[in-house]
């Protein structure tokens, strides 16, 4: 099969384009037919070598936890799925080092479902880290009719979803962005939008009930100046100390500061398939590349800047 896969830990230099062994189906799993795999920053992190010491020393390594396909073939104990269907998921590849930039993948049949009627490859892979992180993201933040919350990095992969689920919540929705994708941000069903770059977020003493810091790199101060008294801040990078003066926030002023990371119960996934077919949650895809070009998918990933998901397309 055709795969992008790298050598070594690094960047694009380390990483190929070529011929690898295809993979087997063991009893559990599904061997699906690869046709389109969306870019998560874990997928470069990894690649980066960011998690070796959790991740491993064995190459080749394919990336790539995102995907969507058809089923090509069932393991002997699958009974859920059959050939030909069409599937989405994401499976960790943290301890896998056969991910999705493939011509095919074979996955653990818990961690597939079917695409839903109306949804294309491309949004279906879009969907399962970006969209379960911000689910996750606002449920943690208490996100629901009438709350006030405050997204940073509105128009990103996990942002733009977070703006949509947010509204769809009955929230008020206030989005951080640069001046040029304001427009896209209030389309999405931001009330309201903020630059980022002026300071301005940190310096008008205003206030939310919940904070999603989609971006991931809001100071533990920043995030308890933007809070009200009972309010939540979630990221979803891991936070870092000083862990006493978290705290002492909470104990004295009842905000809370803690990571969300994607979670992926039957119910999350249905709650997103539900929001995108009610027209609620619209993936944005402006930048597809075909698998021979997947390094430029992560050079893109990793430089940031744009709107919405990357695709890679097989």
């Amino acid at each position: 099969m055709k795969a992008y896969y790298s050598t070594a830990y690094g960047t694009s230099e380390v990483s190929a384009y070529g011929n690898l062994p295809d993979p087997v189906a063991g009893p559990r799993h599904l061997l699906v037919e690869i046709k389109a795999v969306s870019i998560n920053p874990v997928d470069w992190k990894i690649r980066r070598g960011d998690a070796r010491l959790i991740t491993g020393f064995r190459f080749p390594r394919i990336f790539g936890a995102d995907f969507a396909g058809i089923v090509r073939d069932t393991g002997s104990s699958v009974t859920a799925f059959r050939q030909g269907q069409r599937v989405y998921g994401s499976q960790s590849i943290f301890f896998d080092r056969h991910g999705s930039l493939a011509e095919l993948r074979a996955v653990d049949e818990g961690h597939v479902r079917l695409i839903p009627d109306g949804m294309s490859f491309n949004e279906a892979a879009s969907l399962p880290v970006a969209g379960l992180t911000a689910l996750n993201g606002l449920r943690k933040c208490g996100v629901s009719k009438g709350t006030a919350v405050l997204i940073n990095g509105g128009t990103g992969g996990v942002g733009h979803f977070a703006i949509q689920i947010a509204r769809a919540l009955g929230a008020t929705v206030i989005a951080t962005c640069s001046p040029p994708n304001a427009d896209l941000a209030i389309r999405l069903g931001a009330d309201e939008t903020i630059d980022y770059s002026t300071g301005e977020l940190f310096t008008a003493g205003r206030q939310f009930d919940a904070v999603f810091d989609a971006h991931g790199h809001m100071k533990v101060w920043q995030a308890a100046r933007l809070l009200r008294r009972g309010g939540t801040y979630s990221s979803t990078l891991f936070i870092p100390p000083p862990y006493l003066s978290m705290a002492l926030i909470r104990v004295l002023f009842n905000k809370k500061m803690l990571s969300a990371n994607m979670r992926s119960h039957d119910e999350d996934w249905s709650e997103l398939e539900r929001l995108y077919g009610e027209g609620k949650l619209k993936p944005v895809i402006e930048n597809i590349y075909p698998l021979e070009q997947a390094s430029d998918a992560f050079d893109l990933a990793m430089k940031g800047g744009f709107r919405g998901k990357i695709i890679v397309t097989i």
